[in-house]
């Protein structure tokens, strides 16, 4: 067995262990239709994958005492000279390790058979598979009342299981995301030797991606941000598609996927080669807020005290450039910050970008342990048209309205936060123009070990002087 089938086993006898007698039923993703008998580009489900590590779509696999079952589109001439070999039943088997493999029209006469025995049915609602499984589960009662079978009684989500699995991170599972961001910190370094005044966003991306794919990286982790001057203030910007000019910043948010790993880096750097010095200002705030969140990031830890480490940096930056009308305490307890940073400062990584698993246990943020594998990002966004923030002078608990939220839902729970905000005093302040349209965020991907934790994309420089030397050395893609 090679080292990746080695790895797909491993996470199935965890997964076994947790369910114990019971059964699961794992579909894969679906082939989705772009238009007409065009597909979009097939990207397999992350759970399916991880417990696996088959790649095709339209497959269900099966796994009780043990026994690890695919049911697979079987070998297809005539499909397979249109849209690419198929590994069939015999490849279920011999190259992914199933000790049975069916067609997948099959499904039905089989899984019947499987699931008496087991009371416990651990499968997730909210598929394309749902019609077939609610038409099978609806026969089984009766062959329990008949002959006195045994039949599943409960059905249980398994997801939950899944992802605390994919939280922390073997070895191996470590070694892929460390490549994927390894391959991902020498396209964002071609990017800033590529970048100049006068050339597309989505230029600089293509040079970006063209490394990517040079390092072996099958597609990206998400789509890229390549975001210039005003677009930076855009968190999700992704047209790509602004000429850049003279003076201008560049706000790369992109990732190569490896191994179905993905990394997640963003950098803003100078297209011109040098901060003017409003940009190194803002740049040096949210440098120094990574740097503290990067170091507070040890076992034991919570994302959210990294958060608000990083919080505490950003609002004293804010504070002394005149960007807030109040002290550091009070715009932290008003949560003025939040008009130039209004995002989390990390998220879980991993096979997806922003990862499986809870940020909190019991109702208490989870504590971080060695394996976990998460982002820093800090960034400050001041929009071109803001020339007068309005402030809200009243104290409130974050977490508190995020649980309001949970219990009351979001259309509820904002009716009762905007009537808090439509009571309390406000304050006008004038932002200073020279900060206008200056969007910076700096990223990096952190792997917790025993001791503290590595910068798996420490590979791309973050310090000022470092940064505008790369800006000024020649691309190897250059014409």
């Amino acid at each position: 067995m090679n080292t990746i089938s080695s790895l797909h086993a491993d996470r199935r006898r965890q997964f076994l262990q947790h369910i114990g007698t019971g059964i699961a039923v794992i579909p894969a993703a679906f082939e989705q239709t772009r238009n007409d008998d065009v597909d979009h580009e097939f990207r397999q489900d992350s759970a399916f994958f991880f417990l696996t590590g088959f790649p095709e779509p339209d497959a269900v696999a099966v796994l009780d005492a043990g026994r690890f079952t695919l049911f697979v589109r079987p070998r297809d001439r005539e499909m397979e000279t249109w849209n690419g070999y198929r590994a069939g039943v015999d490849g279920a088997v011999d190259r992914y390790g199933a000790d049975d493999a069916y067609p997948i029209d099959d499904l039905e006469a089989v899984l019947q058979d499987r699931l008496i025995g087991h009371s416990n049915l651990y499968y997730a609602w909210g598929g394309r598979l749902d019609s077939r499984m609610s038409a099978l589960l609806g026969k089984l009662p009766p062959l329990h009342e008949r002959f006195g079978y045994r039949v599943p009684s409960t059905i249980a989500d398994p997801t939950p299981i899944i992802d605390e699995l994919r939280l922390r991170k073997s070895p191996a599972e470590a070694e892929l995301l460390r490549k994927a961001s390894e391959i991902s910190a020498a396209g964002h370094v071609e990017a800033m030797r590529y970048a100049a005044p006068g050339l597309f966003e989505y230029q600089v991306q293509a040079a970006m991606e063209f490394v990517f794919r040079q390092h072996g990286s099958a597609r990206n982790g998400y789509p890229s941000i390549v975001a210039s001057g005003a677009n930076a203030t855009v968190l999700h910007y992704t047209q790509n598609d602004r000429r850049m000019e003279e003076g201008d910043l560049l706000l790369i948010d992109a990732a190569a996927e490896y191994g179905y790993f993905s990394a997640d880096i963003t950098r803003t750097f100078p297209v011109s080669g040098r901060f003017s010095g409003p940009q190194r200002a803002i740049y040096e705030i949210v440098l120094a807020a990574e740097k503290a969140g990067i170091a507070a990031a040890v076992p034991g830890a919570t994302m959210r005290g990294i958060h608000q480490t990083c919080t505490r940096v950003l609002t004293e930056g804010l504070v002394d450039l005149g960007l807030l009308p109040k002290g550091v305490d009070d715009s932290i307890a008003m949560h003025h910050y939040r008009e130039f940073f209004m995002h989390g400062t990390g998220h879980w990584l991993g096979m997806d970008v922003h990862d499986a698993g809870t940020y909190k246990v019991d109702g208490e943020h989870r504590r971080l342990e060695p394996g976990m594998a998460f982002t820093v990002e800090p960034g400050i966004y001041v929009r071109a048209d803001r020339e007068i923030a309005t402030f809200h002078l009243l104290e409130y608990d974050l977490d508190e309205w995020t649980e309001r939220r949970l219990k009351l839902g979001v259309k509820a729970a904002r009716a009762i936060e905007a009537a808090e905000l439509e009571e309390a005093k406000t304050i006008e302040h004038s932002v200073p123009a020279e900060f206008r349209a200056i969007g910076i965020r700096v990223e990096d991907d952190i792997l917790l070990n025993a001791t503290g934790n590595v910068n798996m994309t420490a590979g791309v420089p973050v310090e000022i002087e470092d940064v505008e030397a790369l800006c000024h050395e020649v691309s190897g893609l250059a014409d």
